[in-house]
């Protein structure tokens, strides 16, 4: 018996070479997934197949695991690498006896380890043979959809269709003693059968998806929504036009913004994306996509990512296909919708929104009712809540729209409970960072075209660096509502009436998801270097100073770890300014008194995005240091105090997380580690900073200059209401634009001439964080109330700026006033 079974196992195994190419996940459950393999390890595959037992023997031998065995009839013991099955497809059907079988193998596992049932490690196996989830109607299905029910001809065909693109999933092994509370073995056994299927029924609908409705049968569906047909009867009596025609319109905005999802359009995009990130990047590193998978199969998932780049639409897709995961439906901008691109974003499950709504109700009908049905069904969506790309390298104020249609949508009801998941995407370099500068210097955006498609073809000549994906802490929406929003108990669900405290909801929902995804960021070589060579005067610094400045921001970055989830993408100085050199993010030149690098002056003003990519994590310790700018030494409570005075102005702007409660133990933990490398010294409640003329000073006031030009726009803003302040009234439309023509004079000035210093955004951003915390607020006819303790603010910022930069800012400041008062 055992021999035809080998001369069988033999005959199978070549096709299986031929026709199969699989992915494992995780890549190395060994260490992943915690398995000792010391201890015992057996094996649960959910059907019996010869070919899925098969691979398992070939993935197991490559990844050091225990060799999986078939349990015989004969074996008083079950062997360590036994495979058990919990069902067993037959052509004819099923035979109880199959079932009865499985379920005596696992009382004799169970007896047989009865005395520490923490010993054996049961490893559920999930194995897909494709990715092809099906239509909810289609004759294709039957022959070509991996189920559980696949007769051997139905196996073959998949295999012959999907092979090349199968993966195999390797679960948390099954804790045998929290079973413990049954009274048999056969109710132990039992228990774990069911436990088991409802896993593997889990996983599957994660991996897989739910089926791919029909795109005609969802348009129509959206058109019998009772939201959609009340809109429509709206449209018809506000515009006095026929029921008909107001249904043409609607069916006209559904079909503008309906996916047209295809798996077949998934498997080829993936394949020629798989060639391009080899021909552009050095690589792609994923980090914390098992947190994603552990909920993927009984959560609707809803993707939130930061928005650096065009590739952002295809990268993520392409990550979570080849993590084993779904790839969403995502938002796209309607700009994005152009031949040839927009049919295939549509087939890869896009699903386009205008830009803006205006007061169209009966689009917000449609696509209210769509994004509902999404959720609804379970379809993993992804959005940008940024609403378009960062073109300073900063997180964005996220934008309510969307956000709120989320809240609002699931609390009208989902089959499932909507888990947030903020992503952080980072790039060493970018494919639109010279357009993103072009555009902040005034250039018209172009829009997306063809012609703008064609022009890529010269920048897959260029080398890009490595990409970076790291799934951020999730937020759980039905607990984050119950601390945040109690106002929805007493909302009524049904209503398509959007409430008075959703956009402020929405808006700190938003504000949490890019905090999560600050502290999910990857610390590469290129923002690491431009993080301090920008904070340079002329971009420069010696080899040695550049290497010992990078030891202090990594010892920071350790030492007091900003989060859990952020990455480090090296820790050895070396490497670090091997890499940056490789990638033309620095020049290394020669001096007979040491080497020195340098930011090349072209590309000065590019890298200050990399640079805002990271500058969040340095600005609290940056902010200590700003205060020993002109103070010989400071007491632990006066230090404390300037910090928390000016820290909820640099929160907001860069979604920094330590609340108030947090802040004075964590300043204590920066000037400890500061104490440890000398940056300062501390003698009782005394902290001194060094002698003025050491390596340790100049460190301190080269990592005080990374807050320079964020310090500079507040003191900005603030010179100009200081001067407002009981004299001649300002509204707050003057104050965001001579604050901005401000910062661009005093830019093309003093500093290097970066549009990002002047960006009109970050000054309404600024403007909205000083009413926000009470410095001012809206008067009567439009004017702001400027609080007394403006000056005050004024004169703590100007105290950590530097003594010609602080010159030059009253300087241009009052020639400026005088301007504004002649004109």
């Amino acid at each position: 018996m055992m021999g035809l079974r080998s001369i069988y196992f033999s005959l199978v195994k070549q096709p299986l070479k031929w026709l199969v190419r699989i992915k494992t996940l995780p890549e190395q459950p060994v260490t992943t997934l915690d398995i000792n393999t010391d201890q015992p390890v057996y094996y649960v595959l959910r059907t019996r197949a010869t070919s899925s037992f098969l691979m398992l023997q070939q993935q197991c031998k490559n990844l050091g695991l225990p060799e999986p065995r078939y349990i015989s009839k004969s074996d008083q013991t079950i062997p360590n690498g036994g495979v058990f099955f919990i069902q067993h497809k037959q052509i004819f059907g099923r035979r109880p006896s199959t079932i009865k079988k499985y379920n005596r193998q696992l009382q004799n596992l169970l007896q047989q380890h009865d005395d520490n049932m923490d010993a054996p490690q049961l490893i559920p196996v999930s194995i897909y043979w494709g990715r092809n989830p099906g239509k909810e109607k289609s004759l294709l299905r039957v022959l070509f959809t991996d189920t559980e029910s696949a007769t051997p001809i139905r196996k073959l065909l998949i295999l012959l269709f999907q092979g090349r693109n199968s993966f195999m999933h390797f679960g948390q092994p099954v804790k045998l003693s929290l079973l413990s509370t049954a009274s048999s073995a056969e109710s132990k056994a039992l228990k774990i059968i069911r436990t088991l299927r409802v896993y593997f029924h889990r996983q599957w609908t994660a991996a897989m998806g739910p089926l791919v409705a029909n795109r005609k049968q969802m348009l129509t569906s959206l058109l019998a929504n009772d939201g959609v047909i009340e809109a429509i009867k709206r449209e018809q009596k506000k515009k006095k036009i026929t029921a008909n025609k107001a249904r043409k319109q609607a069916q006209k905005y559904a079909n503008e913004i309906a996916s047209s999802y295809s798996y077949k359009t998934i498997r080829v995009v993936s394949r020629l994306l798989s060639w391009l990130w080899n021909k552009m990047y050095g690589g792609l590193q994923v980090y914390n996509a098992e947190r994603v998978r552990n909920l993927a199969s009984d959560h609707e998932i809803v993707y939130l990512p930061c928005h650096r780049s065009h590739i952002d639409y295809l990268l993520l897709s392409y990550v979570l296909y080849y993590e084993g995961l779904v790839p969403p439906h995502i938002a796209a901008g309607i700009n994005l919708n152009f031949w040839p691109i927009g049919g295939v974003l549509r087939r890869g499950g896009a699903f386009f929104i205008r830009r803006s709504f205006s007061g169209n109700k009966l689009y917000t009908a449609v696509f209210n009712a769509y994004f509902h049905a999404l959720l609804d069904k379970g379809v993993p969506v992804e959005f940008f809540p940024e609403g378009g790309r960062s073109r300073t390298g900063r997180l964005l104020q996220p934008k309510t729209g969307m956000m709120g249609m989320m809240i609002q949508n699931y609390l009208k009801g989902c089959r499932k409970p909507i888990m947030i998941v903020p992503v952080y995407v980072g790039y060493e370099r970018m494919m639109e960072g010279k357009s993103y500068i072009s555009e902040m210097q005034g250039a018209k955006k172009k829009k997306e075209s063809m012609g703008q498609l064609l022009k890529v073809r010269n920048q897959l000549k260029q080398r890009y660096g490595k990409v970076y994906v790291n799934f951020a802490e999730p937020i759980d929406l039905e607990s984050w509502l119950t601390e945040h929003c109690p106002q929805k108990t007493t909302h009524n669900h049904d209503s398509s009436e959007r409430p008075s405290w959703l956009s402020d909801v929405a808006l700190k929902l938003g504000e949490e998801n890019m905090t999560r995804i600050n502290q999910s960021v990857v610390v590469n070589c290129v923002n690491l270097v431009s993080l301090i060579l920008l904070s340079t005067p002329r971009h420069t610094l010696g080899k040695q100073e550049l290497e010992n400045q990078l030891a202090l921001y990594l010892s920071l970055l350790k030492s007091v770890s900003y989060s859990d989830d952020m990455q480090l993408s090296d820790d050895n100085v070396a490497n670090l300014i091997e890499e940056a050199k490789l990638l033309g993010a620095i020049n290394e030149f020669e001096n007979p008194m040491g080497n020195l690098c340098q930011i090349p002056e072209r590309s000065a003003v590019l890298f200050t995005y990399y640079r805002n990519n990271i500058i969040h994590l340095f600005a609290l310790p940056a902010l200590i240091a700003s205060c020993f700018r002109h103070s010989s030494s400071l007491k632990s409570v006066e230090l404390v105090a300037k910090c928390k005075a000016l820290y909820p102005l640099l929160k907001r702007e860069l979604f920094l997380q330590y609340s108030d409660d947090q802040l004075s133990e964590v300043i204590d933990q920066y000037v400890e580690e500061f104490c440890n490398k000398n940056i300062l010294n501390k003698s009782g409640d005394e902290i001194f900073r060094p002698d003025i003329n050491s390596d340790e000073f100049s460190q301190l006031i080269l990592l005080a200059d990374t807050l320079k030009e964020t310090l500079e726009r507040y003191g900005i803003t603030l010179t100009l209401l200081a001067t407002h302040a009981g004299q001649k009234a300002i509204s707050r439309g003057q104050l965001e634009t001579q604050s901005q023509k401000l910062a661009q004079r005093i830019s093309a000035l003093y500093n290097i001439y970066a549009p990002e210093s002047f960006d009109k955004s970050l000054f309404q951003q600024i403007v909205g964080t000083l009413r926000r915390n009470g410095l001012i607020a809206n008067g009567e006819g439009g004017d702001l109330i400027i609080s007394g303790s403006v000056p005050d603010i004024q004169h703590l910022v100007m105290s950590m700026l530097g003594q010609s930069t602080r010159e030059g800012l009253l300087k241009t400041a009052r020639w400026a006033m005088v301007k504004w008062r002649q004109d």
